[in-house]
């Protein structure tokens, strides 16, 4: 683990436009790409444990919304827990309007940026609940407030890959309504988590848990290396009846048989089926993006799921 002060001059190089992204840390989600509401209900995680990876914070976000208390957050991005206390930080410290204001990136046109989009104005009533929670993660953030303007480190540091607000929204239970975030809020103070810097598929982890999210992990790897993340997990990081979410795929059916040989090998669901079927002991057919905005798509997304007996 990288300490702080390298962490914090990468990113101040990578905002001043002057350091490529080097193969261990990459920019930063700011929200899910998953419909997680769509999903999290099928796990058990009132009272029960959860390894997830870090990405955007909102596993560990609405895991605790569900119920969930002792999370690890095993990721080989630190700029993902720093992200992770700047909105834990800003939920205690923010309305639900505020929040969206200094997250979102648009505003209710898709077309058009959100001008108080990680606004210092709004930042100065997160810092101080940011320093009490982890001063990691103030001092990173409030360093490169300091220095940059908000805009900048958004468009550098964070991934553009944003939906409408409408589809975010959607995707996380915390942001419903107002009702929804202000539940998430009222427990905000107990929440505590473990972070971990690691590789899922090289580096071993101790612990055993209920539950371990691997997220879109299936996209970034072969079906081989996959399969033996699996059986180190099933055998030294999975309680009894456990669960494993394998895999989010994005407009996929489970039971389609077309697939094209340049597809990502998770996407060539019959031999998936087969080779994981150890693995894919449930799945479910979920609303994509698509679904939320249009209706229009017939296929959803799909989770695959392993339930250890």
């Amino acid at each position: 683990m990288r300490n702080i002060e390298t962490n914090l001059y990468e990113a101040s190089l990578i905002c001043e436009g002057m350091c490529c992204y080097n193969t261990e840390f990459s920019k930063i989600y700011p929200f899910t790409t998953e419909n997680i509401s769509g999903y999290i209900d099928y796990f058990d995680l009132n009272n029960k444990s959860l390894l997830t990876v870090g990405s955007s914070g909102d596993q560990i976000l609405n895991a605790f919304y569900n119920g969930a208390r002792d999370i690890t957050l095993f990721d080989i991005n630190e700029y993902a827990k720093y992200y992770v206390y700047l909105k834990i930080s800003a939920i205690l410290s923010l309305s639900y309007n505020e929040f969206k204001l200094f997250f979102f990136k648009h505003t209710t046109s898709p077309f058009k940026q959100n001008e108080y989009m990680f606004s210092k104005e709004i930042f100065k009533k997160i810092k101080e609940n940011l320093r009490i929670f982890d001063y990691e993660s103030y001092l990173f953030f409030d360093e490169l407030f300091s220095l940059y303007e908000g805009s900048i480190i958004r468009d550098r540091l964070f991934d553009d890959d944003e939906d409408r607000n409408k589809v975010i929204i959607k995707f996380n239970k915390y942001l419903k309504d107002e009702e929804s975030y202000n539940k998430l809020q009222s427990i905000i103070r107990e929440i505590s988590f473990k972070y971990i810097q690691g590789n899922f598929f090289e580096d071993d982890i101790n612990g055993k848990y209920e539950n371990i999210f691997l997220s879109n992990l299936c996209s970034i790897t072969s079906l081989e290396k996959l399969k033996k993340l699996l059986e180190k997990l099933d055998r030294n990081n999975l309680k009894n009846a456990g669960s494993i979410l394998v895999g989010y795929l994005w407009n996929t059916n489970f039971h389609s048989d077309e697939f094209s040989d340049d597809w990502k090998e998770i996407y060539k669901l019959p031999i998936v089926r087969e080779y994981l079927k150890k693995f894919i002991t449930n799945h479910y057919q979920i609303n994509g993006a698509r679904d939320i905005l249009w209706q229009e798509d017939k296929k959803g997304d799909l989770v695959l799921v392993y339930r250890k007996k």
